[in-house]
């Protein structure tokens, strides 16, 4: 989007449709952004052309536009146009050779060239195959352009809501609270006097914040939060001691304390987290005692007496961890840093690098290349069976840790870096195989070493869910055949699953056959096939 500029809501359908490894790959997102912004020239082969292709900008885009195109020029009926379609998405020659002919001939009735007429579909044919459903791009341009809008005019809620959605994901969560200080934006740690399950927006003096949410913190349970936030309802916590004295301790227990110690929950109470930690057992035994008094205290004569049913903590505030020691607190938490991150000073100089974060290990596209970035928490060595040394080199980035294994060559050029204090670059292969990747470390440098260093990373199509159908067992037999020979003539990248369904209940079968999505029209007319999703 920084390179098109879009100006219209036609401009967001359009780079949604091409926006995708095949048409990034032919040029046609090239050739669009060129074209409207002037640095390339539009052209039409034909005028009649103009108004399918103007919104964009001569190239075509989606579906809808071959479609409109065969009709316009090659005289073809709706259905036709259809037809056309479907056979591209299949790429048989003789069906398209056929149809080719066709597109000519009604070309030449209708007045146009036929050479000119054969070279329109030719270049029909080319786009065709990265042609994108126009009505599923508008849908999600909508979406789009409601959320952009959102981002862009209420930041702070629009990413409170989004770390909210995700909360339970610690992956997405750190790649969401990298994007908040990206937009510079302060995400505050837990408050136990303020924050909610739910992140939220909210004020720090005059700054706008994020407030962390308690239900993101590990280890706090909803159940927890829930009777302390209705304990602060009735009032807010004054100090540890009424904190202690009003929540429900068989739910607060000594488990969830301690996590929202290490959280930062309890910092507004004044005291540092080393304190409250190295003092845990007295403060749970306070809030246990405070209970006991309560139950003793509902059919006493002094039951209204504050006095008894309030717990007396008294602890020595001590000098806090160390910033590092406070960090992995943090991390072991909420499964990543809030007030700072080991890599932070070098947060610059990384972001200048271009490089692949842990957390989109999972698009990169098998056999390609891919550079990491980060700081080697850990290095354990093994010896392979054939007697091999080797080494497991955990790394954190800012989205999180990735695991790399290195042989004895790289594990002795470590061995001479300073791998304690500076991040380091790993140009890696990835490998995938059905449900496993493997990363191959190809070489180790220093940030300076990475700068001069080509790699090339290819993004693999994110695959799209799978298409699932439901037959009943009383359907006619050759349903079932009819569905087969569907799927062997529509290959493609999706997974096919087959429901049959009897009085007994449902059996899902997960077809090996990937499918392509054009089947969707074929099934429609099979009577008896239902599809669900």
């Amino acid at each position: 989007n920084e390179r098109l500029k879009p100006t219209n809501f036609e401009d967001i359908i359009a780079v949604l449709a091409l926006y995708r490894p095949g048409p990034m790959e032919s040029g046609m997102l090239d050739d669009f952004v060129e074209r409207k912004h002037g640095r390339a020239k539009i052209t039409y082969m034909f005028d009649e052309l103009e108004p399918i292709l103007k919104p964009t900008y001569g190239v075509i885009v989606y579906q809808e536009q071959v479609m409109q195109i065969v009709q316009t020029i090659g005289g073809f009926s709706l259905g036709g146009a259809d037809v056309v379609r479907r056979a591209m998405g299949k790429k048989i020659k003789s069906e398209m050779d056929r149809l080719k002919g066709e597109f000519a001939d009604g070309a030449v009735k209708k007045g146009f060239d036929r050479k000119k007429a054969e070279e329109l579909f030719d270049l029909i044919v080319k786009f065709a195959g990265y042609g994108f459903n126009k009505s599923h791009s508008a849908a999600y341009a909508m979406i789009t352009f409601q959320t952009s809008y959102l981002k862009a005019y209420y930041p702070q809620e629009f990413m409170a809501a989004l770390l909210t959605s995700e909360q339970d994901n610690t992956d997405k969560i750190v790649k969401y609270v990298d994007e908040v200080k990206r937009l510079g934006i302060k995400l505050a740690p837990p408050d136990i006097k303020k924050s909610f399950i739910e992140f939220s927006a909210t004020k720090d003096g005059d700054e706008e914040v994020i407030l962390f949410g308690l239900g993101a913190i590990k280890g706090v349970g909803k159940t927890a939060i829930k009777s302390i936030i209705k304990a602060r309802e009735e009032k807010q916590f004054e100090s540890l001691s009424d904190f202690i004295s009003r929540v429900d301790t068989t739910k607060v227990n000594k488990k969830v304390l301690e996590s929202l110690i290490k959280s930062g929950s309890l910092d507004c109470f004044g005291y540092s987290r080393r304190a409250l930690l190295e003092n845990i057992e007295h403060i749970v035994s306070a809030g246990a005692e405070c209970a006991r008094a309560k139950k003793m205290a509902e059919n006493s004569l002094f039951g209204d007496s504050a006095e008894m049913v309030t717990a007396r903590v008294e602890i020595e505030d001590l000098d806090e961890f160390d910033p590092r020691d406070i960090l992995d607190l943090e991390k072991e938490t909420m499964g990543f840093y809030i007030s700072g991150h080991p890599l932070d000073s070098y947060r610059e100089e990384i972001e200048k690098i271009p490089h692949t974060l842990s957390s989109d290990i999972d698009t990169i596209a098998d056999g390609s290349e891919a550079l990491f970035i980060g700081k080697v928490e850990e290095v354990t060595t093994k010896i392979s069976k054939k007697g091999n040394k080797f080494g497991i080199l955990n790394i954190m980035d800012f989205h999180g840790n990735i695991e790399l294994t290195v042989f004895e060559k790289m594990l002795n050029k470590l061995e001479g870096m300073d791998i304690d204090h500076e991040p380091l670059a790993f140009k890696v292969q990835v490998n995938k195989d059905n449900q496993f990747t493997r990363i191959r470390v190809m070489k180790i440098m220093s940030l300076d070493e990475s700068k001069k260093e080509h790699v090339q990373t290819k993004i693999e199509e994110k695959p799209k869910e799978p298409i699932i159908v439901k037959i009943n067992l009383s359907q006619k037999s050759d349903i079932l055949d009819r569905l087969y020979g569907l799927v062997k003539n529509f290959q493609g990248n999706r997974e096919f699953k087959l429901i049959i369904s009897s009085t007994r209940g449902d059996v899902v079968f997960d077809l090996r056959d990937r499918v392509d999505e054009s089947i969707i029209n074929e099934i429609s007319n099979i009577e008896g096939v239902e599809k669900v999703a």
